[in-house]
């Protein structure tokens, strides 16, 4: 069964079109149980413009996978109750990747359009979107575990 994004979900994508791209974080789930083995996954991509707006995606929890737009993140929040509830095994770490080669090109571009797929009948899958910046573009797509963000490769 496909998923499809929801209408708060669409007004705030289309709201990041044509605004600046001014940082890149992000907010890696990382689960310490097993002693000297980390898991990590990217768990909140937050897109930061230059007015100072963010996009911020995630995973859905579901069964079907899907991406979702965070309305309202406190990333110190949620990292203090997740190190509470897990007894610090499971944290919520921030990571800027402005710097990095997968984003840098994209740092100081406008968001030209954000791409999703339209189904009709005004059913927008959920499943994966694509963050246009004119001559550089970025595909973002759940994975098996958090979201997975790669440069989009037009074949």
């Amino acid at each position: 069964m496909a998923t499809y994004f929801n209408t708060d979900d669409l007004i705030a994508l289309k709201a990041a079109e044509n605004k600046i791209l001014n940082a890149v974080i992000y907010h890696n789930w990382q689960n310490k149980f097993t002693s000297g083995e980390t898991f990590e996954f990217l768990d909140k991509l937050e897109l930061v413009f230059s007015d100072g707006t963010k996009l911020i995606l995630s995973a859905t929890e579901d069964n079907e996978p899907g991406i979702i737009v965070v309305q309202d993140f406190d990333p110190e929040k949620n990292r203090l109750i997740l190190l509470h509830e897990f007894g610090g095994k499971i944290d919520h770490i921030a990571e800027d990747l402005t710097e990095n080669p997968l984003w840098s090109l994209l740092i100081g571009k406008k968001l030209e359009k954000v791409g999703v797929v339209d189904e009709g009948d005004n059913c927008f899958l959920s499943d994966a979107l694509l963050l246009d910046f004119g001559d550089e573009k970025m595909e973002i797509h759940p994975g098996m575990e958090g979201l997975i963000a790669e440069p989009y490769e037009n074949v």
